[in-house]
């Protein structure tokens, strides 16, 4: 019985270092800003980057999200969170987006760290006006 507990206890162990840096449920849930996509255009207020550096806009009529990173203050990335693999949805964390379907991974800018995906993700421009915030 010892022998077994030991066993398992060292699996385990082994099992869940090497899975821990695939996992994105061990991370904090990225803040999610939930509007209205109007004509070609969202409006998201600066706050939703106050203790973060990526934040997720959400429209419930969308097929897709967006993961909306700051650069700087002055420069904002809108990625979308569409695999460019097989047009699967992504889950982002803090580093990057990951595609549980197949496997691909991108970092922030939307650039392919991992295939089976070859492309980047899409972008699209980002509007800063302090008054209204990311357009």
């Amino acid at each position: 019985m010892t022998n077994r507990r030991a066993f398992i206890k060292t699996s385990c162990v082994i099992c869940a270092t090497g899975m821990l840096s695939q996992l994105s449920s061990c991370a904090p849930a990225l803040p999610t800003f939930k509007t209205k996509i109007v004509g070609k255009s969202i409006n998201v207020p600066l706050t939703v980057f106050e203790n973060t550096n990526v934040a997720i806009v959400r429209d419930n009529q969308a097929e897709f999200d967006i993961l909306l990173v700051k650069k700087s203050e002055e420069l904002y990335d809108a990625v979308y969170m569409k695999c460019s693999h097989r047009e699967t949805p992504l889950t982002a964390t803090q580093s990057g987006l990951f595609c549980s379907a197949h496997g691909s991974s991108f970092d922030l800018d939307g650039q392919v760290k991992k295939e089976p995906a070859t492309e980047p993700l899409q972008k699209f421009p980002v509007g800063l006006d302090r008054a209204q915030g990311l357009i």
